[in-house]
């Protein structure tokens, strides 16, 4: 049996988390992953945790059953960009908190000849989850929706300091920063809101990215069996013509500089 990976190297854990349900965590990850490992090339594969909804595992089924219900020019489209990318999907293991750590190394086990730039983890919503903390501190990064919401707000402010807090105290956790992500952001909301919880954030010492994503129908847009445009989806990259305004380009340019991560430029376009 192959001894565990050293930490430098595994390939970079980011958990994406949050105790207060429909900021948006799960749906970000999904668009993310796709974006990473068909856009910028990074080989990556996802541990879906979040066992309330296993929202990653239960997108792979929807969009394997409208491909396979897919009208001649959905099937034409997937058949063109996976012969040009030249690699199958990513990988989504169903899994929980407490076995997702010995899941990941099962997989890394059974594929010793392959690079692994990074894993996500769609960490689970529930705080009575008694494995939730060790996992959540075994990540490299933690990255936590918010949205400009005063109840949201305090929730995952509590939640992010918590693991913080946690993080510092485990001798063995793994987490180098925990960062938070304005999400939903629309016109109603007035910038002094969000710079005053930034200088908070600030203060914590909390990790914030500059990228604010906006309130957008696109994010809910998966495969539709008559081909229309994507944006969620695990087997294919959000389309060109959706990604301008979304700042999902912008945010996956943050987390490759923020995580140290490096993109190989050829992937498929």
């Amino acid at each position: 049996m192959q001894k565990q990976k050293t930490l430098s190297e595994r390939p970079v854990h980011i958990g994406f988390g949050s105790l207060k349900g429909g900021v948006g965590k799960s749906s970000i990850a999904e668009i993310l992953a796709s974006y990473l490992y068909y856009r910028e090339g990074l080989n990556l594969f996802v541990v879906d945790c979040d066992f309330s909804q296993y929202s990653f595992a239960n997108l792979r089924e929807r969009d394997k059953e409208t491909v396979q219900n897919g009208r001649p020019a959905l099937l034409s489209r997937m058949k063109k960009h996976f012969e040009a990318f030249g690699k199958p999907a990513y990988r989504i293991i169903k899994s929980t908190s407490g076995q997702a750590m010995q899941d990941v190394q099962t997989f890394m086990e059974a594929r010793s000849e392959e690079t692994f730039d990074l894993v996500f983890f769609d960490l689970p919503g529930r705080a009575d989850d008694p494995d939730l903390v060790s996992l959540t501190v075994d990540m490299d990064y933690l990255i936590s929706p918010i949205e400009p919401d005063r109840q949201s707000l305090v929730a995952c402010m509590s939640y992010a300091l918590a693991v913080r807090d946690l993080g510092v105290s485990i001798t063995s956790g793994n987490i180098k920063q925990i960062y938070m992500l304005w999400n939903k952001i629309d016109r109603r909301v007035h910038p002094a809101v969000i710079e005053f919880y930034d200088r908070e954030i600030e203060k914590e010492g909390l990790g914030l990215f500059d990228t604010r994503l906006p309130r957008s129908s696109r994010f809910k847009k998966e495969i539709t069996t008559d081909n229309r445009e994507v944006f969620r989806s695990t087997y294919l990259p959000p389309d060109k013509s959706l990604l301008e305004g979304s700042g999902i380009a912008a945010l996956a340019g943050e987390i490759i500089e923020k995580c140290l991560l490096k993109p190989k430029r050829h992937a498929h376009d």
